[in-house]
């Protein structure tokens, strides 16, 4: 068979995958629509940043809530869609393998769908971090994260979708339940953030999702009663390798780097001036100058500078002071507003 023989039968094969059925289903006759999606997709975290730049950012959070809760159900029922699938009947070891690459199961299938179209709906996600100019979010690992799951879902449905699939979409929805979970209380105003403090679980969860997905992988790639496709297992295997050691620099850049330049500006403020009286809530320094071991604030001289407010009035970059220890000071000291 010649070269130009070989990309015939390919391209032939891109028109009709396992299954007629799921030729049938929305974006799943031809690669070319969700292809073009994602080009329109680069597109726009291209040029979005450029047409929003002198735009203030869309005020679309109920939409966003709308968006963050409806992920979770899809998320949810995706979890019990594999679970009626009864894939844990053989053991946790030898979860799906019951369902080789070459199944016809409708159950299965119509389980493969809705998880694509949940990756497909995610890439909102950066739709709406452009309109709300949130561009630090734009970074490599959520394009790339999403951009692969859109096009590894949709070919794995279309062409090998068996167990191992399932499984997997099993631990990744587990955990977007918990993830868009948090968004969705995030967005819902302060009076939810003190109940947000295990934000940084959410990380710790996809690292040990991506574990279990590559012990996953090497198990049932080297289990003769596992058979699945073995390209899709390399595929999937390096691509969750890929986003280990992405998150793992994320996680060391927004929690562990944080947490200890908060501890060196603590320490190195109780060096100066012997206590951390200074500090607002978050441990940064408030202090204009420091003179002889003191604080000096506005030119004055000062023993002690208030705290930061907790009522949330640091207003237009100003620090409004409050009387918040009358009991320590004694109730004829009083701190003025800082102007």
């Amino acid at each position: 068979m010649s070269y130009l023989d070989k990309i015939d039968r390919y391209l032939d094969s891109l028109k009709v995958g396992k299954s007629a059925i799921v030729d049938s289903w929305f974006l799943m006759s031809s690669p070319i629509p969700l292809l073009a999606v994602v080009v329109s997709y680069l597109f726009f975290l291209k040029i979005g940043p450029r047409l929003m730049k002198n735009r203030p950012p869309l005020q679309i959070t109920k939409l966003v809530s709308y968006y963050n809760a409806a992920q979770v159900v899809l998320a949810a029922m995706i979890c019990i869609k594999v679970f009626k699938l009864n894939i844990f009947r053989d053991g946790i070891i030898y979860a799906g393998c019951r369902y080789p690459s070459n199944t016809q199961n409708p159950l299965l299938l119509d389980l493969g769908w809705w998880y694509f179209f949940a990756k497909f709906t995610e890439l909102l996600d950066t739709v709406f971090f452009v309109l709300r100019k949130k561009d630090k979010q734009l970074t490599f690992l959520h394009v790339y994260h999403h951009v692969i799951m859109a096009l590894y879902s949709w070919s794995y449905l279309k062409f090998a979708a068996g167990g191992e699939g399932a499984i997997l979409a099993l631990l990744n929805s587990a955990v977007h339940v918990v993830m868009y979970t948090y968004y969705l209380m995030s967005g819902l105003g302060p009076k939810f953030q003190k109940y947000l403090w295990w934000k940084k679980y959410v990380t710790k969860m996809q690292l040990i999702q991506f574990m279990l997905m590559l012990t996953y992988c090497a198990w049932t790639y080297y289990s003769p009663r596992c058979q699945y496709a073995t390209g899709f297992t390399f595929f999937i295997s390096s691509n969750v390798v890929i986003f280990l050691v992405l998150f793992l620099n994320f996680y060391t850049k927004s929690y562990k780097g944080r947490s200890d330049a908060k501890k060196q500006r603590i320490e190195c403020a109780k060096a100066q001036n012997g206590s951390n009286d200074h500090l607002n809530l978050n441990g940064n320094n408030i202090c204009d100058n420091n003179e002889n071991g003191f604080c000096r604030s506005n030119g004055k001289m000062n023993l002690r500078v208030p705290y930061e407010s907790v009522n949330g009035d640091n207003k237009n970059g100003k620090l409004v002071s409050r009387r918040l220890n009358k009991e320590v000071d004694g109730p004829d000291f009083n701190y003025g507003a800082k102007k």
